[in-house]
């Protein structure tokens, strides 16, 4: 074969590579194991069922959705979002009412909004749209009340347990609560907590695969007053804060708020035009149909890419050329979240004119 027909070949072989991955980009995009449902919807309470009275509930649900979406509890206070607050109900794909708790008097409205009209108005705005691969996080949570230890337990603690799960719910983060069966009981002493042991906390959560571990200790210092201390461990990063307050409800629903306000800030900060990074990837050990797919959907799902760019083709991988908001370090998070890919440090089998330039250099799990 002459030299023209073999270039000729290969210009052809990477025109339908190119034309196949663009394709499955777009084909199935939601379809990533352990995404976060319900994002788009919302549920509010309202006391009857007027026009006035859904115009406002559908306001209400549209702001809530808002904070799930984009991860910022404050989003819905931000200028720029007033009017399209205002005018929510255009974004409306349905709505039901239920009856609460409370029978007749306690009715709540739930709406599913536009996911693709959301999308694209908060994309209009600058805003990050948060996927739904999010990370889940695993709580433990000890309680000290007269000079007693103990671990938070589902059966001892319902209405703490229900504040927390429920406050996650609304920020769309997967939180996990441990059994504290036998297992656990046997894992995780009230010493751990207090004394920080990180080994036996990370050792004790594996049975339930977290991405990330979330510690509590609630101490009661006086009759009404109480203080926590929180500690989030997210790869090798360590957070740690406290609240104080006189009530134990209260305190660990912030505490659920503020996690989730640190893994908005981490997976999908608020940044406009100028914090945009140009970051090259390769993705190598990309052989089938279904690899290129996954590649594709993993990076359509993260919420700091506004743009990808295939800007290369081997016969085994792939270069993306990204446009991230919040830099490297927030992009890197993401990625390392569904299981898809995982970081290379060794230098990659390929001609220096392919691999020059990239930033980031993964291969297929």
């Amino acid at each position: 074969m002459s030299s023209c027909s073999s270039e000729l070949t290969h210009r052809l072989l990477k025109s339908i590579q190119l034309l196949l991955l663009w394709l499955c980009m777009g084909y199935g995009a939601t379809a990533m194991a352990g995404q976060v449902t319900g994002l788009y919807s919302a549920e509010v309470p309202v006391a009857g069922q007027s026009v006035e009275q859904r115009t406002d509930g559908i306001r209400r649900a549209f702001a809530r959705m808002l904070i799930k979406v984009t991860g910022n509890r404050t989003v819905p206070q931000r200028p720029e979002l007033q009017e399209d607050i205002a005018q929510a109900t255009r974004y409306v794909q349905q709505f039901r009412y239920r009856l609460g708790a409370g029978g007749a008097s306690g009715r709540l409205l739930t709406v599913q909004f536009d996911s693709a009209a959301v999308q694209r108005l908060l994309r209009e705005r600058r805003l990050p749209v948060w996927g739904g691969n999010r990370p889940s996080g695993l709580v433990w949570l000890g309680i000290e009340s007269q000079g007693q230890r103990r671990v938070m337990r589902p059966e001892l603690d319902a209405a703490l347990v229900n504040a927390m799960t429920v406050t996650a719910d609304q920020r769309g983060v997967p939180l996990i609560l441990p059994l504290m069966d036998l297992e656990d009981q046997a894992a995780v002493q009230v010493a751990d907590l207090w004394g920080d042991f990180e080994q036996n906390i990370r050792r004790a959560s594996q049975r339930y695969m977290p991405d990330l571990i979330v510690t509590g200790r609630m101490t009661q210092i006086s009759g009404r007053l109480w203080r926590v201390t929180w500690r989030l461990y997210h790869g090798d990063r360590t957070t740690s804060w406290g609240d104080e307050g006189g009530n134990l409800v209260d305190l660990a629903r912030e505490g659920a708020q503020h996690v989730s306000d640190l893994l908005a800030e981490r997976y999908a900060p608020v940044g406009g035009e100028a914090n945009l990074s140009r970051i090259r990837l390769r993705v190598s050990g990309v052989t089938a149909l279904a690899q290129y797919a996954g590649v594709g959907r993993l990076l359509q799902s993260q919420s700091s890419v506004v743009r990808a760019d295939m800007i290369a083709v081997e016969p085994d991988a792939v270069i993306f050329e990204l446009q991230v908001r919040g830099g490297i370090q927030v992009l890197e998070q993401g990625l390392s979240l569904g299981g898809v890919i995982e970081p290379v440090t060794d230098l990659p089998d390929a001609p220096q004119s392919l691999v020059e330039g990239v930033d980031l250099f993964y291969r297929m799990r």
